[in-house]
């Protein structure tokens, strides 16, 4: 996960049931998604839909596919299993990194409507004794839903945090949404 510091970034704003969200890209890949959560998120599915309220000043291959998954993912988050994410360009960390590690696993082994506890993630990203390394990781993810941070719990059945604490009802939702709870 390169570098970001001689990318040119275009960035779109969409209107999404949970609120708007901030994609930013460059051509090598997705940067960073941002999101704020709604007042009020939707009761049924059937009035979901999402639009582009901004557009960049340049649309980069990787920025239309990451708002295409997003479309998916809201409309039927199974189909979005099989829909191709975005590639990512993340300035940190490195791909050797831990944190690095715990992001592949999570966004490639944990699809829509399943969950995995901070300790199983730790186990499956290859180090068993760290479950709060993983919680770090989460914090630091620049691109929640690509990296489905909101899809790790605690173990003792608690959703745990999302967003710094700020975001338990998005992740309430989002689980919901997926069929994971």
């Amino acid at each position: 996960m390169p570098s970001s510091t001689a990318c040119r970034l275009g960035t779109a704003v969409l209107n999404t049931p949970i609120g708007r969200v901030s994609v930013s890209a460059c051509e090598q890949g997705i940067h960073n998604v941002s999101l704020t959560a709604a007042q009020v998120l939707p009761t049924n599915n059937n009035s979901i839909s999402v639009t582009v309220v901004e557009t960049p000043s340049q649309w980069t291959t990787p920025l239309k596919t990451c708002i295409d998954w997003l479309k998916v993912y809201f409309k039927d988050p199974q189909l979005a299993n099989q829909t191709p994410r975005p590639p990512l360009h993340l300035a940190n960390p490195r791909s050797d990194t831990f944190t690095a590690k715990v992001w592949d696993t999570l966004s490639t082994q944990v699809p829509c409507g399943k969950t995995v506890t901070y300790g199983e993630l730790a186990t499956m990203a290859g180090n068993n004794k760290a479950p709060r390394a993983v919680g770090g990781a989460m914090r630091l993810n620049q691109v929640p839903l690509l990296v489905p941070c909101h899809r790790v719990t605690q173990s003792g059945g608690k959703l745990g945090n999302f967003m710094s604490g700020q975001g338990i009802v998005l992740k309430e939702w989002l689980l919901k949404h997926e069929g994971a709870i």
